[in-house]
C-alpha cells in the first residue's frame, strides 16, 4: 500500500492558511489596543528602572545600571514597606482561605436556601474598593462608629476576664483602631477579608461539588468517620482548589494597596505603608515622581512574587 496523502491545507504552514490571516485581521484592534495599553508600559518601566528618571527633569536622566535595585533594600522606607507587607500576607492569607473553606463546608451542606445564603456571601465582593474603604473607615470611627465599640466591649470583657485570673487589663485604643499603630493593619486585613472572602466561598463550593459521592459512599461502608472522610478524601480532592486559592491571596495580598491608601494612607507612623504604596508614593506623590526608582520596586516586587509562587507550585506538588 503507498502512503497516506497529505491535503493541501495540512502541507500549508499555519501562519500562511487564508482563514488565519483573517482572524488576526478580527483580533488586530484588540493586540494594538493591548500593546499600546500593557506591553508597551510593560518594557517601558523595565527601561526606566536603569535611569534615575523624573518626569519633571526627563532631559537630566541618566543612566544608573543596577544602582535603582541596589537601594531597594538599603532604604528604610522600603524596608518598612516590605515588613509591613509581609506582616499583611501573614495576618490575612491564612483566615482568608480558612474561612472560605469554613463557609463553603456549611454551604455545601444547606440543601434549601443555598442560593440566597450564597447571594449574601458573595455580595461584599461586588462592592467597590473604594465604597467599602469609606464604609469601614466610618465603622472604625473612635467617636461613633460601631465597629470601635465593639472593640471597647470586647476589650471590657476580655480585661474582666483576665483580671479575674490575675493578669493585666486589655484596653481599646483610645485614639480608635486606624489611629493605633498596632491595631490599624488588623483594621485593614479585615476589611479585606469581607470585602474579597465570597471569591474563596465559591470557588470551594465548586471544588467540593466535583468531589464524586462515590467517595464518600465507599469510605462509608468501609466505617470512616466524618473526621476522617474529610482528612482522606475531601482536602486531597480540594488539593488543586487550595493551591489556586493561596496562589492568589498570596497575589493580592503582596499587591494590596486601596484599602490601606484610602483608609489611613499608610499611616499612622508608617504602620500600614505597603510596598505598592511606597511605590505609590516615589512615583506620583512628594513633587518627586522618580519613576526610575518607581519602576525598580515594581520589578523587585514582581520578581519576588514570582519567586513565591514558585515555591507555592513546588509545595503543592504531590508527596511520593
Amino acid at each position: 500500500m503507498g502512503e497516506p496523502k497529505t491535503s493541501l491545507r495540512e502541507s500549508v504552514p499555519i501562519w500562511r492558511r487564508r482563514y488565519h490571516r483573517q482572524g488576526l485581521y478580527y483580533v488586530l484592534p484588540a493586540l494594538v489596543l493591548f500593546g499600546i495599553m500593557v506591553a508597551y508600559p510593560i518594557v517601558r518601566s523595565l527601561w526606566l528602572s536603569f535611569f534615575d528618571y523624573s518626569i519633571l527633569e526627563p532631559d537630566a536622566s541618566r543612566f544608573v545600571g543596577l544602582g535603582n535595585y541596589a537601594k531597594l533594600w538599603t532604604g528604610e522606607q522600603n524596608q518598612r514597606a516590605f515588613r509591613n507587607t509581609l506582616y499583611f500576607t501573614a495576618i490575612f492569607v491564612p483566615p482568608y482561605v480558612l474561612i472560605g473553606l469554613g463557609v463553603a463546608l456549611l454551604l455545601n451542606r444547606v440543601r434549601r436556601g443555598s442560593v440566597f445564603l450564597r447571594t449574601v456571601i458573595f455580595t461584599p465582593v461586588v462592592v467597590s474598593l473604594a465604597v467599602a474603604a469609606v464604609m469601614w473607615t466610618l465603622f472604625f470611627n473612635a467617636s461613633f462608629g460601631m465597629a470601635h465599640k465593639m472593640l471597647v466591649w470586647l476589650c471590657g470583657l476580655a480585661s474582666w476576664v483576665s483580671q479575674t485570673f490575675g493578669g493585666p487589663a486589655v484596653a481599646a485604643p483610645a485614639e480608635g483602631v486606624l489611629g493605633s499603630s498596632a491595631w490599624a493593619m488588623i483594621a485593614v486585613a479585615v476589611v479585606c477579608l469581607w470585602n474579597g472572602v465570597g471569591i474563596n466561598v465559591i470557588l470551594y463550593l465548586v471544588g467540593l461539588q466535583r468531589i464524586p459521592d462515590e467517595l464518600y459512599e465507599a469510605a462509608e461502608v468501609d466505617g470512616a468517620s466524618a473526621g476522617q472522610r474529610f482528612v482522606h478524601i475531601t482536602l486531597p480532592q480540594l488539593r488543586p482548589t487550595t493551591y489556586l486559592v493561596v496562589l492568589l491571596s498570596m497575589i493580592g495580598a503582596f499587591k494590596v494597596f486601596g484599602q490601606p491608601y484610602i483608609m489611613t494612607g499608610g499611616g499612622p507612623q508608617d504602620a500600614t505603608l505597603t510596598f505598592v504604596m511606597r511605590l505609590y508614593h516615589l512615583a506620583f506623590r512628594y513633587g518627586k515622581f522618580e519613576l526610575g526608582y518607581a519602576s525598580a520596586l515594581a520589578y523587585g516586587l514582581a520578581v519576588f512574587i514570582f519567586a513565591m509562587s514558585l515555591l507555592v507550585r513546588r509545595l503543592n506538588r504531590p508527596v511520593e
